[in-house]
């Protein structure tokens, strides 16, 4: 991924001391010097050693295998290598299919979309942090990315792009890939024991992720105590099934949702019925079951696709299709309640006593996929699941609604959906082909990221130049002058 150095041009020289404190000389009006010293950036993990990179005072680590995986089965620890494993690009993404937005300018413009390689080999995690081997405690921040529960990848934006966050904000920032679509959510458990797990693969993955934060982000200079999970619009629905999750309890200590209130799982009867309908569609014979882990994934993903569609329109002349549209949107392809994984719905009393003692910040864009009038979408779900939460007792939730507008494309973008997550990682000016970039903008960026990493570091979101950000009932209103209320 590209950095935008270009920004830091008359940046005066710095030193390069020693291998944590990264200080090399640099010529007024160069770009900062990249280190690729293997000596310099080596971290021992536990299942080997990796070496990163060094840029303009960012230690990063990319592509760090943080578990292995067979087709429909639940991940286990990776594989040990020995000497010292380079980390230093982004590893595979989850197979999935073709963008429709690569086909429309504006939208391939403005996302700046980088997708990377596809293998069912996926499992990787990307680590930036401002030291390592310091015996620091920085606040670990784990972003889970968007695309429902069907696409996108860790490195989809550059918007998620950590070296600000790490650098600027005293934080180790975590981006991860998982198993998605049909990889990650085909629910075969009617098919046998071997495949119980199948319908939640996806977040059994990111459960296996946050256990590797657990066990080797101290050696990347972060604090495996205080661990937030952060996402937008899918990864947002991500971190509401995490809560939920009895295996991912004590991984994490705080919980940022954005666009992405996600408080409906798929019930078992429908999801079995999907798996059923693939395997049909496929011409396996249930008796030869473990012919589908051969099967070609084109192949398998058009036949798991057509038998969502089915089971979908079954749910509709049951009258049982959720009401809604954005439960509607994701209805085959997202968790499932299995009595095990997922013991409850999301939404449920038990699963919010199960989070009880979590703070939450809770919010939404304007716009989000309506440019002329306000969200409709994602609004009500938000406010849904901050007031059950204060409603139970649970800890403190800051709601938030992100109002400001890009200048982008004559202002058709407004405040859309993904147009706050520049903002909370202070790329504003990194991904400028979204933001448009300019002072106001890029100053606005600077404190939406003060508010999350506050939150990450004490749990309550505060940023100089900030109103105070009250707890519900009360709303932050984040833009150029914002204002709680």
């Amino acid at each position: 991924m590209k950095h935008v150095n270009f920004l830091l041009l008359s940046i005066a020289a710095s030193l390069l001391a020693s291998c944590n404190q990264p200080k090399t000389p640099v010529k007024s009006g160069m770009l900062p010097v990249l280190e690729t010293s293997a000596k310099a950036t080596t971290v021992q993990v536990r299942s080997g050693a990796v070496a990163g990179y060094i840029e303009d005072g960012v230690f990063i680590y990319k592509g760090i295998p943080y578990a292995k995986a067979e087709r429909f089965q639940p991940a286990t620890d990776p594989d040990s290598w020995d000497g010292v494993r380079a980390s230093r690009a982004f590893g595979p993404t989850c197979p999935q299919g073709a963008r429709t937005g690569w086909y429309d300018d504006n939208q391939a413009f403005a996302m700046h979309w980088d997708d990377g390689f596809p293998d069912e080999d996926c499992l990787r995690v990307n680590v930036w942090t401002a030291g390592i081997g310091d015996g620091a405690k920085r606040p670990v921040m784990v972003w889970l990315h968007g695309g429902g529960f069907s696409a996108g990848s860790g490195q989809e934006q550059i918007s998620y792009d950590g070296s600000n966050l790490a650098r600027d904000h005293g934080v180790v920032v975590v981006s991860l890939n998982h198993r998605l679509n049909v990889l990650g959510f085909l629910d075969l458990s009617g098919f046998g024991a071997r495949y119980a797990a199948s319908g939640n693969l996806g977040m059994t993955d990111i459960v296996k992720a946050l256990e590797w934060v657990r066990d080797n982000i101290s050696a990347f200079g972060g604090d495996p105590a205080n661990v937030t999970i952060f996402g937008q619009s899918g990864g947002g629905g991500k971190v509401c099934t995490l809560l939920a999750m009895p295996s991912a309890q004590g991984l994490f200590g705080k919980a940022i949702v954005q666009s992405g209130s996600i408080l409906e799982a798929l019930p078992q009867k429908w999801s079995r019925r999907i798996g059923a309908a693939t395997v049909r569609r496929l011409g396996i014979n249930p008796a030869r079951i473990a012919e589908i882990e051969k099967i070609p994934y084109d192949t398998l993903l058009a036949a798991y696709e057509a038998a969502v569609a089915e089971v979908r329109q079954e749910a509709e002349q049951d009258g049982e299709l959720p009401a809604n549209f954005l439960n509607q949107l994701i209805f085959g392809t997202r968790p499932v309640v299995d009595g095990t994984i997922l013991p409850n719905q999301p939404g449920a009393p038990a699963s919010l006593a199960l989070s009880k003692d979590i703070p939450m910040i809770i919010g939404t864009t304007y716009h989000e996929f309506t440019r002329d009038q306000e969200d409709l979408i994602f609004k009500p779900l938000a406010i849904q699941q901050a007031s059950s939460r204060t409603a139970a007792d649970c800890g403190p939730v800051y709601l938030y609604q992100f109002t400001w507008e890009s200048p982008v494309l004559d202002g058709a973008l407004g405040s859309a959906h993904c147009m706050e997550i520049p903002f909370v990682f202070d790329n504003v000016a990194l991904h400028r082909t979204m933001t448009g970039g300019g002072e106001d903008a890029v100053e606005l960026g600077h404190r939406m990221s003060r508010l999350w990493t506050s939150f990450a570091h004490t749990g309550v979101p505060a940023a100089a130049g900030m109103p105070e950000w009250r707890p519900y009932p009360a709303t932050m209103y984040l833009n150029v002058s914002s204002e709680c209320r």
